[in-house]
């Protein structure tokens, strides 16, 4: 078979104690062993091992025959225990067991001697046993007494941790109670300083914190922090109430974000916004330059901005949709509350009106005011020179509004150019498409204008829909002449 394994043995003296294994490699230094008890002979002791075949790859998921033996040297010699766990399984290489669950060892196997552990294991379908080598090396050299001394005096390259801790608790802990780091990690080469893996659904790497910082990243000229995850996010931040990331930069970039091969940033939701940006009192988003572009937006094939949703576009307002101040919806219309509304078919000026302004409705015909300058009244007269336009409720481009709209409470929008709807009369004979339109005695009225009576100055436009009798509302082209 094979194989190669590397794992070693904590020995408990308490056999209701539970505790992990620990796995090294086979030259690391002896494992102390307990001293005499009479309790010893019916203690299991935990065992964690890695099994990999000899190109260093975990072995395949099973059920594999595994056999324990203690001698007194490290090769040769008369075996001091021996027994044989089945079907232990072997999960990604890797398992844990309990020596003694299948024989007990024996007291005289740990009487002040040192030890080496052979095993060999029997893979599904095979007859034999393949015996890993070397043996491992166990002492019963154990200290007296706990050591309070900072420096440990083992080698644990290479060991396997096993523990079944809730999350109360810890397989490791470790308390600080000065300022420095509880664990520092240094590479000196260029692998990871300290690596966090979850095969389950728990985090790789958690960190939490009373008052300061949870977890730091620093680094010279790489990375702080690095995130990676095959299916679920790189890196995930949560908190109660302070900032789930903070990124401050004292010279370089805050956040740097660059990608080679997809999104630079990827923002979705599935109910909500993908991005909200809320400020109570200041800027949502504030963007300053000095010398460059606040905002640059580039691309070479692609659209600079491409914004899409099921109802609108992009979006900014104050109130719903039938009053915002600005918009761009995703069926191409584009509105803005001072300025233009599309699609629409007429230009439109913003001019104050003489009198009340609740009479004047959309469609009159209006004409320049007597009664002041600069004002717009309702035509009451038939081919006045006067005329400047139509009323309009809805124009495409409106001229002369003030950024705050002020002036609706006393003007109205006069489409000089463009389709617009207007009220007509067929006083001057019914109107046919093409007709040439003039001011007529009805006030806020077009009528069909005769062409040796509609001078220059007096045409309003041309009809593009018929009136047979009566007054109504038809659409006209405004072409002022």
């Amino acid at each position: 078979m094979a194989v190669r394994k590397r794992g070693s043995i904590l020995v408990i003296v308490c056999a209701l104690l539970l505790a992990v294994g620990i796995g090294p490699r086979a030259a690391d230094p002896a494992r102390a062993l307990p001293g005499p008890s009479a309790e010893r002979a019916a203690t299991t002791i935990p065992y964690a091992g890695r099994l990999t075949d000899r190109a260093g790859q975990p072995v395949a998921d099973g059920a594999y025959d595994i056999s324990f033996t203690l001698y007194g040297t490290e090769s040769g010699g008369q075996a001091l225990w021996s027994e044989v766990q089945r079907r232990v399984p072997v999960s990604k290489g890797e398992f844990l067991t309990a020596l003694g669950s299948v024989a007990p060892i024996p007291a005289t196997a740990f009487d002040g001697q040192t030890s080496w552990l052979a095993v060999g294991v029997r893979g599904p379908g095979e007859v034999g046993f393949t015996t890993l080598a070397p043996r491992q090396l166990v002492s019963a050299a154990a200290p007296a007494a706990p050591t309070t001394s900072a420096a440990c005096p083992h080698d644990h390259v290479g060991e396997v941790w096993w523990a079944n801790i809730p999350w109360s608790n810890a397989a490791l802990r470790i308390t600080n109670v000065s300022n420095g780091p509880s664990v520092l990690a240094w590479n000196m080469g260029n692998g990871n300083a300290l690596r966090g893996q979850a095969t389950g659904t728990g985090l790789g790497l958690y960190a939490e914190s009373e008052d300061g910082a949870g977890a730091v990243g620093r680094s010279t000229n790489g990375r702080g922090v690095e995130g990676y995850s095959t299916n679920g996010p790189g890196v995930y931040a949560n908190s109660t109430n302070g900032d789930s990331i903070r990124v401050d930069g004292a010279g370089g970039n805050g956040v740097y974000i660059g990608s080679s091969g997809d999104h630079g940033v990827h923002v979705a939701s599935a109910g909500w916004s993908g991005v909200s940006v809320w400020s109570a009192s200041g800027a949502g988003m504030w963007v300053h330059s000095a010398g460059q572009d606040g905002i640059l937006v580039d691309t070479a094939g692609w659209d600079g901005v491409h914004v899409t949703g099921p109802v609108g576009g992009v979006y900014y307002g104050a109130g719903t949709k039938a009053a915002e101040d600005f918009a761009v919806l995703n069926t191409g219309e584009v509105r803005s509350k001072v300025g233009f509304s599309a699609p629409a078919n007429d230009f439109a000026i913003t001019m104050p009106v003489a009198g009340d302004r609740s009479v004047y409705e959309a469609g009159d015909v209006l004409v320049v005011s007597t009664s002041g300058s600069g004002l717009a009244a309702r035509a009451a007269v038939a081919y006045s020179p006067a005329a400047i336009g139509v009323y309009s409720a809805a124009p495409a481009f409106v001229g002369g509004r003030s950024v705050t709209g002020n002036d609706e409470a006393s003007g109205v929008q006069v489409a000089v150019l463009g389709i617009v709807p207007c009220k007509v009369s067929a006083e001057n004979g019914p109107i046919r498409p093409g007709d040439l339109l003039v001011t007529s005695a009805t006030p806020g009225h077009a009528m069909r204008g005769d062409r040796q009576s509609a001078l220059p100055g007096t045409i309003l436009g041309k009809a593009l829909e018929s009136l047979e009798t009566g007054t109504g509302v038809i659409q006209i082209l405004v072409t002022l002449q």
